[in-house]
């Protein structure tokens, strides 16, 4: 059989949907570097060339997340006939349903949230950043172009936003911990309320009536946390 010879970028996403596959599955943890390896069917050096230790892979997965996301909601970013407030409605809805679809995938990013990995989630937080950030800066500029937006600085509004949004870290860190709805249901009314609040932030700072955006809905936060918890615990 003739060798398949892979480009650096398709190599580096097959190596992330392996360990996104056998994180989800079977935990973190419990994953190692040679099984990812094996999987995959390359050599320790392949495997190094694009990720120099496993906690890496979680950078890696959480940036592959927010690429795939976005290119989901390409669509909505293209659509001429769209003004600017719904593209940016639009694109946070299709990023919530995207998270709701891919709920259970999203297991692999648990130790992002765990109290000890601070540095790891801050880490992810800027790679992702990289990928949303010029996106929402656009919208924002096209909307203050149009009026319907009113913000000095329309990139470090962005900024501000995926920052308020990554101040959920707590919250999320413990719904990842908790291991029945019982536990979950409490944690989710903080978060929901904690997204709300949020909300009426990112309107003031977009100089929108209150209660124009919206960045989470209950029905799929249930959907998405349900997810990470063990299946025979779920009620």
């Amino acid at each position: 059989m003739p060798r398949i010879v892979k480009t650096a970028g398709a190599r580096r996403t097959e190596i992330l949907d392996c360990a996104r596959r056998l994180f989800a599955s079977q935990g973190y943890d419990a994953t190692s570097i040679s099984q990812i390896i094996a999987a995959v069917g390359i050599s320790k050096g392949a495997f190094y060339h694009h990720f120099a230790a496993k906690e890496d892979l979680l950078e890696g997965l959480a940036v592959h997340y927010a690429e795939e996301a976005t290119g989901w909601a390409q669509e909505i970013l293209e659509d001429s006939s769209l003004d600017s407030f719904a593209r940016l409605a639009g694109f946070l809805d299709r990023l919530r349903r995207r998270k709701m679809e891919s709920a259970t995938d999203l297991r692999a990013l648990e130790p992002v949230f765990r109290r000890e990995n601070r540095q790891l989630y801050q880490r992810a937080q800027v790679a992702v950043a990289a990928v949303m950030q010029p996106i929402l800066a656009r919208i924002i500029a096209e909307g203050v172009a149009e009026q319907a937006f009113d913000t000095p600085d329309p990139d470090a509004a962005a900024g501000l936003i995926l920052h308020l949004v990554s101040s959920t870290r707590e919250t999320m860190a413990a719904l990842y911990e908790a291991q029945t709805t019982e536990e979950a249901e409490p944690l989710l009314a903080d978060l929901m309320r904690r997204f709300r609040y949020l909300g009426t932030v990112i309107d003031r700072m977009l100089g929108l009536p209150e209660g124009s955006i919206e960045l989470a809905d209950e029905v799929s936060l249930k959907v998405i946390t349900a997810a990470w918890r063990p299946a025979d615990r779920v009620a």
